[in-house]
């Protein structure tokens, strides 16, 4: 493996901004709305057991001249469990999921607002919202092949197998629906403003999940 940073590290390092980013929001808006102090001690163990956020460092200066695929993997496995962990430790405290559901909503409208400014669009088709979505949502490395895509007339279906996400969720104390509606709350709001026309929804299964895309005409 090798430390030469290329096109797709930016890119997976772009989405675990995007959580760990989330999760300052999180923390930010609970201690807001209840006891900063209660909530710095809530989530303390986590940044001890996962590593603080890295903020807005480069990549190339966190990495130091490690091997950029390990760094990686490790960083996309803290900040998922770590987000779990957070998420956890709040419901369980406040049981304020109205707040945490906004959270996840407001984030996927502003990012989803500044795709169509970056490109100078009012609204994506189908495919091209797709691939913005690929910019933004949190996966593992592509090697390790656990979502594919079907690709229909007016609909695409992103097939993931359970460990995807769930895999860092189920080390943590987390409801595993909680996470998945928090999730497909995110990309239901970020799809719905790259087209208004395209809605979301996600299907459990037991070993496997599908995000379905759909252009409704």
């Amino acid at each position: 493996m090798s430390a030469f940073l290329g096109p797709i590290h930016m890119w997976l390092y772009n989405q675990i901004q995007i959580v760990e980013k989330r999760e300052e929001e999180i923390i930010e808006r609970f201690s807001d709305e209840y006891s900063a102090s209660e909530v710095d001690a809530l989530i303390s163990p986590y940044r001890k057991q996962y590593g603080e956020l890295k903020e807005d460092k480069a990549l190339a200066e966190l990495i130091a001249g490690s091997d950029i695929h390990p760094w990686l993997e490790a960083a996309v496995a803290d900040a998922q469990s770590r987000e779990a962990a957070v998420v956890a430790a709040l419901m369980k405290k406040y049981e304020d999921r109205e707040l945490l559901f906004d959270i996840y909503s407001a984030q996927a409208e502003e990012l989803a607002d500044k795709a169509k400014k970056r490109d100078s669009v009012e609204e994506f088709n189908l495919e091209d919202a797709f691939e913005i979505i690929n910019e933004h949502f949190v996966e593992r490395m592509p090697c390790d092949r656990l979502s594919g895509v079907v690709k229909e007339k007016n609909r695409i279906i992103w097939k993931h197998k359970g460990q995807l996400h769930q895999e860092f969720w189920q080390q943590t104390d987390v409801d595993l629906d909680l996470m998945h509606n928090l999730y497909a709350k995110w990309l239901s709001v970020f799809i719905k403003n790259l087209n208004n026309s395209i809605s979301h929804k996600r299907e459990i299964k037991t070993d496997n999940y599908n995000d379905i895309f759909v252009f409704d005409i």
